[in-house]
Formats: C-alpha cells, sequence, structure tokens
C-alpha cells in the first residue's frame, strides 16, 4: 500500500460520500428493521454503527478525543444526519496534520494512517452492507477497494477473533475485486 496522505483523503473523501449517496431518504425509508450482512446488525443499527464512525473519525482526523456529548444515536434520520457529519470527515482528513502522527480511534491510540484507512474501510464494507439490506446496487472505486484490502489483511486475524469478520467465503471465479473483498471479510456477495 504506497498511498500517499493525499490520495488517502481523497479515498476517505469518496468512501464517505459513496456511504451518503446509500443513505437517501428514498433508499432507507420503511426499512429501518431490515437485516442486514452484518449479523448484529438491522439497518438503524447500523446506520447508528456508521454515525459513530463519521463521528470518531472527524475528531480523529483532529486529534481530539471524541467529547462524552458527541452523538451516538439517531436522533435525526440518516439522511439528515450524515451529509454534514461527511462534510465535516472529509474536511477533517483533508488536512495534512491528519495524517501526521497518532490519533486516539476506537478506544487507543493508533497511528493516523491506519486510523484513516480503517475508516476507509468501515464506510466500504458497511456501506456494502448497508446498500445490500436495502436493494441498492453498490460500487467502489479501484483504489479504495485496493486500500480496504490492505488494510483489512493487516487485521484480519484480530477481526474474525472478535467476530467483526466472519470466516472467509470462497468468492466466485470471476469475482471482481470488490466482491473478493467482502469475501475476504465474511460476506456472501450473491
Amino acid at each position: 500500500m504506497n498511498a500517499t496522505p493525499v490520495e488517502l483523503a481523497d479515498q476517505l473523501a469518496r468512501a464517505a460520500r459513496n456511504l451518503q449517496a446509500h443513505t437517501q431518504q428514498s433508499a432507507l425509508t420503511g426499512k429501518r428493521e431490515l437485516p442486514t450482512p452484518c449479523a448484529d446488525f438491522d439497518v438503524h443499527q447500523l446506520s447508528e454503527h456508521l454515525l459513530g464512525t463519521l463521528v470518531m473519525s472527524g475528531y480523529a482526523a483532529a486529534k481530539e478525543p471524541v467529547p462524552a456529548d458527541a452523538p451516538t444515536t439517531l436522533t435525526e434520520a440518516p439522511w439528515v444526519a450524515f451529509p454534514p457529519l461527511v462534510d465535516r470527515l472529509a474536511k477533517a482528513w483533508a488536512e495534512p496534520a491528519a495524517w501526521e502522527g497518532e490519533t486516539p480511534f476506537a478506544s487507543s491510540t493508533y497511528p493516523a494512517p491506519f486510523a484513516g484507512m480503517i475508516t476507509i474501510m468501515e464506510l466500504t464494507v458497511h456501506g456494502w452492507d448497508l446498500a445490500t439490506a436495502t436493494g441498492q446496487t453498490f460500487t467502489a472505486d479501484d483504489d479504495v477497494v485496493a486500500t480496504v484490502a490492505a488494510v483489512a489483511g493487516q487485521i484480519a486475524d484480530g477481526a474474525r477473533a472478535r467476530g467483526a469478520f466472519g470466516p472467509e467465503v470462497e468468492p466466485a471465479a470471476d469475482a471482481t475485486p470488490l466482491e473478493r473483498l467482502l469475501a475476504f471479510t465474511g460476506r456472501k456477495v450473491a
């Protein structure tokens, strides 16, 4: 993985906007309780998990801990709540300093590039989960998929042990890079 911070910031912004595109009112209305490919989440719970990712990562980019009063539950629909958070996230990670040093992220401290790449992974893989659950087609740019595949490979053993990734699934012979990535994380692609 040789992407520069500028390239990673661009990938993160595109992954966030891709997620936002799949959280429109027309796509989510009436689907709150549908199951998702993530066994622990229905559509609403996954949307709240993604809310947490958007909030936490925005603060991580600024090298700040998440404040106690930061939103953790959706008090507004995702199509209302997510756009300002996506804008804040993209702007925060566009700062060169966001990619330097270490940053607080998910109850620990990590190298900033790792936190940014984990964010790209969360937005992409869970974006696919949300799209799939709500009957939407999901695509991701090849460079985004390559970054996610690289970070997923780094964390796979721990992620499987924690239940964040399921057992690897055999992808179809003609699987796309995105489908191969999803199979690696334990998702069954129809």
